[in-house]
């Protein structure tokens, strides 16, 4: 039985082993809890191996689970690439991706790198919504959404959960005092956004009616992560708005006080059948990305 394992099988553990959640994995390939449950059982059953840990409502891949998913990401990779060598003309075409304007200028750049020089047939197009726009425009292949749209027939999957900590530069932080605590950071400039978090992320260190020496507003989160860089103050930002920053030291943490916002990113797409394989491409490549900070899609 080992040598005639289904593909959509192993598509199933590849799912379940990638976010570690029966619900996440289902949701993506849009099938039941329990039929994508049913598939991984009768997986281990056929390996007589036992891939997942389980415990109460989590789930974490053995060591024999990590080495086979290692193992089945490369064969469906290879598998994918060789069907798009059969057929190269089936990637050329335009892809409307829909994002918020701090997206495309933070995190963006490298996942569409790494995208155009995988699949240079694709003819990108991106167009910009707003953080929190309910309504979408009509004509797009995938959106990434800050805040769940309204939008009927289409699938709505949640892919990331922000998480807000300051950050500032090296440079504004030696011009100024130490900071040891969430009220040492009023001695600089707090830079603001549209949607303001320094409120409540104050309010959770138990700092009330906090404000900074010479705030400065911007309308666009990119905005203040940019006059962040230039040593203009200190700002709210989510990891993956500054992982880059964080990675080349142009932009440090403060202290460890995070603050949840209700908020997520979330990825808009037609269903599956009408999803052109272009766009599928895209995701998987967000997916690697978010991997490659050691955050599981949906987090």
């Amino acid at each position: 039985m080992r040598n005639r394992l289904p593909l959509n099988t192993l598509r199933a553990f590849e799912a379940v082993g990638r976010h570690c959640h029966v619900r996440r994995a289902a949701e993506e390939l849009h099938l039941s809890h329990a039929a994508l449950s049913r598939q991984v059982r009768i997986l281990e059953e056929q390996l007589d191996t036992r891939l997942f840990d389980r415990e109460r409502n989590r789930m974490h891949l053995t060591a024999a689970g990590r080495r086979f998913l290692a193992v089945v990401q490369d064969a469906l990779e290879r598998l994918s690439a060789g069907v798009l060598q059969l057929d190269p003309e089936s990637l050329a075409g335009e892809l409307v991706v829909a994002v918020t304007p701090t997206m495309s200028v933070n995190w963006l750049p490298g996942i569409i790198g790494s995208y155009t020089q995988r699949y240079p047939e694709v003819e990108l197009r991106f167009v910009t919504i707003e953080p929190h726009q309910r309504t979408l425009p009509r004509r797009f292949d995938l959106a990434l959404c800050l805040g769940a749209p309204d939008e009927p027939g289409r699938v709505l999957r949640k892919i990331y959960q922000e998480y807000y900590f300051p950050v500032a530069s090296p440079a504004l932080l030696a011009r100024g005092g130490t900071v040891e605590q969430a009220r040492d950071l009023l001695q600089y400039p707090l830079l603001h956004e549209r949607y303001q978090h320094w409120e409540e992320w104050f309010a959770l260190q138990g700092v009330a009616g906090a404000s900074g020496a010479g705030d400065i507003h911007f309308d666009y989160g990119f905005q203040s992560i940019a006059a962040a860089r230039a040593g203009l103050g200190v700002v709210l930002a989510d990891q993956l708005e500054v992982a880059a920053d964080l990675r080349n030291g142009s932009l440090v943490r403060l202290l460890g006080g995070v603050l949840p916002v209700d908020d997520g990113i979330y990825l808009v797409s037609d269903p599956a059948p009408a999803q052109p394989v272009r766009a599928r491409l895209f995701v998987e490549e967000i997916e690697r990305y978010l991997e490659s900070l050691g955050i599981a899609p949906g987090e």
